[in-house]
């Protein structure tokens, strides 16, 4: 008799360390798959000045199932790579996935940068002076 109640006390204690076991896989699981859809960046687009002084760089934040991602950060930084300023722009796309094609990034002079991103249903222009570190965002 007692044999038989040790032999169900293991069963019971092997059943919780594998419920245990099986439920810390799932967590981490969740965890990296979390990670993976909301905050990992993806480098995606960079462009430095004519004097290669300054430097934007376009990163995807995050990552949709089916249309690419719904996010971007462009950053802006100087000549030793410090970011001095970063900006987070959501992509007005429905259905067309995010691609290089849909950003034109054309430099105005070594301090001055414009940043095309064109939609689908709108065009957004990101303007950004290293000097006065102004930033000015136009929709059309």
């Amino acid at each position: 008799m007692i044999k038989f109640i040790d032999n169900e006390e293991k069963y019971k204690n092997t059943k919780i360390k594998i419920a245990r076991w099986i439920f810390t896989v799932l967590l981490i699981c969740i965890g990296c798959l979390s990670y993976w859809v909301f905050f990992d960046e993806n480098p995606f687009l960079k462009s430095t000045s004519p004097n290669r002084s300054n430097l934007v760089e376009i990163t995807e934040y995050g990552n949709g199932f089916l249309f690419g991602s719904k996010n971007i950060k462009v950053y802006f930084k100087d000549t030793k790579g410090n970011i001095v300023r970063e900006e987070k722009v959501r992509v007005a796309n429905i259905m067309e996935p995010n691609n290089k094609s849909l950003y034109d990034i054309t430099w105005k002079d070594e301090n001055q940068v414009k940043i095309t991103m064109n939609y689908e249903g709108k065009t957004k222009i990101l303007i950004y002076n290293f000097n006065t570190e102004q930033m000015k965002i136009s929709i059309e």
